[in-house]
């Protein structure tokens, strides 16, 4: 508006010729459509973006890439150094997806939520082997244990194989190009899994082959003794401990030195 139409025509007519023009409008619309108009605000949600979700899926999303890419560039059963690169890329890739999972405890115990694994809990013990080895050692505090399932990340079966490492990133491209600030855990969990499986066949693609073979463990070593000529011994310490039993956890009690007593002179 010009100087010379606001000289003409004073602000306060201006602002009550808008109300006047805009309740016109309103009239109307409720005369038309016999009822007043109804305005949808929008809806704010509850929700709230986690503060590390944003950053870390954009670093697993960066990062997939250029894995996925070295390992197509190797030509069918490529040389073990070839997949040391790609195996260290890949744990990398792991630690992103674990911190965005859900937490897990890997023992099911509460002094030590994320320690080893013991390979050969005894029966009603707990999986941890922290506790394990103090209840072995006839520790009091330790004596009590409960068996629990244990809840760590997936381990694919072998054989491993480049192909069974081409399959795992395929699907780990496409559980990453579905997630979103709004994706609910078990997605999460389950990239996690997907990456922690693509670790473990890469490590042991990365590892030296031997004579022996192995499907299971191409890096393992041989055992001249075994029963057929040179086998994985992995392979026949697995099959030596399932054929011999388990016998019972051996519990030697420490000896309790009783406290001194100060005599006065």
């Amino acid at each position: 508006m010009s100087m010379r139409d606001e000289q003409r025509y004073p602000k306060g007519l201006i602002a009550s010729l808008l109300r006047v023009t805009l309740s016109g409008l309103a009239w109307c619309r409720t005369s038309l459509l016999g009822s007043p108009a109804v305005v949808d605000l929008p809806q704010h949600s509850a929700y709230r973006v986690p503060t590390k979700l944003p950053l870390l899926l954009r670093e697993l999303r960066s990062r997939l890439p250029s894995t996925d890419d070295r390992i197509r560039a190797i030509p069918g059963y490529g040389d073990p150094t070839e997949y040391d690169a790609i195996a260290d890329s890949l744990y990398r890739l792991f630690i992103t997806a674990r911190n965005l999972a859900p937490s897990r405890n890997t023992t099911n115990c509460s002094t030590h939520p994320n320690g080893p694994v013991d390979p050969e809990p005894p029966n009603g013990w707990g999986q941890c082997l922290f506790c394990n080895t103090n209840r072995r050692a006839g520790a009091p505090q330790a004596r009590q244990g409960t068996a629990t399932a244990v809840n760590r990340y997936e381990i694919p079966p072998p054989p491993y194989t480049h192909e069974a490492l081409l399959e795992r990133m395929r699907q780990i491209n496409e559980v990453v190009f579905e997630l979103h600030y709004r994706s609910p855990e078990q997605d999460l969990a389950l990239t996690a899994d997907l990456v922690h499986g693509a670790f473990i066949i890469a490590r042991e693609l990365s590892r030296p082959r031997t004579v022996s073979r192995c499907p299971r463990h191409p890096g393992a070593p041989t055992d001249p003794t075994a029963q057929g000529g040179p086998r994985c011994l992995f392979c026949v310490a697995d099959e030596a401990r399932r054929a011999r039993t388990a016998p019972p956890p051996q519990i030697r009690d420490r000896q309790r030195r009783l406290p001194r007593r100060h005599q006065r002179p």
